[in-house]
């Protein structure tokens, strides 16, 4: 590759993009506050959920395990992302004694894109970005039998297995990932990001044939706003560009 046609390093994304992409994360923050008191419920009382079969409560749960350094909370910080990791170290619960699927999900993202490259800040951020998606996508599987069906909007979305979380971890874990290489790109170029930007961008084509399926499996109004929105894909801001309003539910 003889020029690099990646995320630009002055402007980035279009300001509407970027407009739409602060208020979907704005959205995920609004809900961790409005239903943090109603997750703590359930995960302070572990057993099984009655909407998800083979996904142990307190799993789902646990914080992510990796601190990333300051350069690489750092690059997080220019991705936008602070939040992503932060608050899932402040709200999470100590470490279960097995993974949840969500982290299997998540890791595989993780290994694809930097899972063989020698540690860096940016590779720091990438892992730790992989990792909290796992626990965001628990956090909202936790509350998802107290949820609304996303396209009716009606209580009590259909019982679902755990393995559908593995694949939403994984897709989120490549839009949050996405953005780190993005952000790394804008202020330092290499051979080893770009081409782990362009294995995001070629993993973002294939789970694309795979997120229509992935939605109506998920079901959830607060699941699917949150894979919606965090991968990049044709119809990432939907929720937004048609002039829906975001967290009326609620």
């Amino acid at each position: 590759m003889s020029t690099w046609a990646g995320p630009g390093r002055g402007g980035g994304a279009p300001p509407l993009r970027e407009a739409w992409q602060l208020l979907a994360d704005g959205l995920v923050i609004q809900r961790l506050h409005l239903h943090i008191e109603e997750w703590r419920e359930v995960v302070e009382n572990p057993g099984s959920l009655p909407d998800i079969s083979g996904a142990p409560v307190a799993a789902l749960g646990q914080r992510p395990s990796h601190p990333p350094s300051p350069e690489a909370q750092q690059l997080l910080e220019s991705a936008g992302l602070t939040y992503w990791w932060n608050l899932p170290q402040s709200h999470g619960l100590d470490r279960a004694p097995e993974a949840a699927v969500t982290q299997h999900g998540s890791a595989q993202t993780a290994q694809r894109l930097v899972g063989c490259l020698p540690v860096t800040s940016w590779t720091e951020a990438v892992i730790a970005a992989c990792e909290a998606s796992a626990w965001w996508v628990g956090f909202f599987a936790v509350i998802r039998h107290r949820g609304v069906r996303y396209l009716s909007l009606e209580p009590k979305p259909a019982p679902i297995h755990a393995q559908v979380l593995s694949s939403a971890a994984r897709a989120v874990a490549l839009g949050t990932s996405s953005r780190v290489l993005a952000a790394q790109l804008r202020v330092a170029d290499g051979e080893a990001v770009r081409r782990a930007y362009c294995e995001a961008v070629t993993s973002g084509i294939e789970v694309e044939r795979e997120l229509p399926a992935l939605l109506d499996e998920l079901g959830e109004l607060r699941l699917v706003d949150l894979v919606t929105t965090t991968v990049p894909w044709r119809g990432q801001f939907t929720k937004y560009a048609g002039g829906t309003g975001a967290g009326q539910v609620e």
